[in-house]
């Protein structure tokens, strides 16, 4: 009965945000250590879901661990717009997501997530990808074409 709760409130969540986007957010992560490999998760309270949804992974785990500079969790705010952004961003990093392919069903295009690039504004040929997964609709209730992260 506990769980079916825990996955009736994951639900509402849900709902709740995708009816009422935000565009900025504090997200917390923490590593769990499963030797040789540090995971990491996004810390969502009460989740009714499988634990594994919640890792961060294909670039995702790589950012966490920069901002987190050795510790084993880090807060980091993010702003998620469909349109760049014009005020000063120095202090975010700016992932630009991947344009679906247009062959894909929208229930591909929901279920495998979005990929997204950063590109060094100081050196271009440096580029840092990240994969999001669709845990990431619970969170954002969408997939924003522009993301800017910092470290909070």
């Amino acid at each position: 009965m506990k769980q079916l709760l825990k996955k009736i409130y994951t639900i509402l969540i849900l709902i709740k945000n995708v009816l009422i986007r935000k565009s900025e957010y504090n997200l917390h992560f923490v590593a769990e250590n499963d030797p040789p490999v540090k995971r990491w998760y996004y810390d969502f309270k009460h989740w009714g879901f499988e634990h594994g949804n919640l890792e961060m992974v294909a670039g995702a785990d790589a950012l966490c661990e920069l901002y987190a500079n050795g510790k084993d969790d880090v807060t980091v705010n993010v702003i998620c717009k469909n349109k760049p952004i014009t005020y000063p961003t120095t202090t975010y990093n700016e992932f630009i997501a991947e344009t679906p392919n247009e062959s894909m069903s929208w229930k591909d295009k929901i279920i495998y997530g979005r990929n997204y690039i950063h590109i060094d504004p100081n050196d271009e040929n440096k580029i840092t990808t990240m994969w999001i997964c669709p845990v990431t609709l619970f969170v954002l209730g969408r997939y924003p074409k522009h993301i800017y992260i910092k470290k909070q």
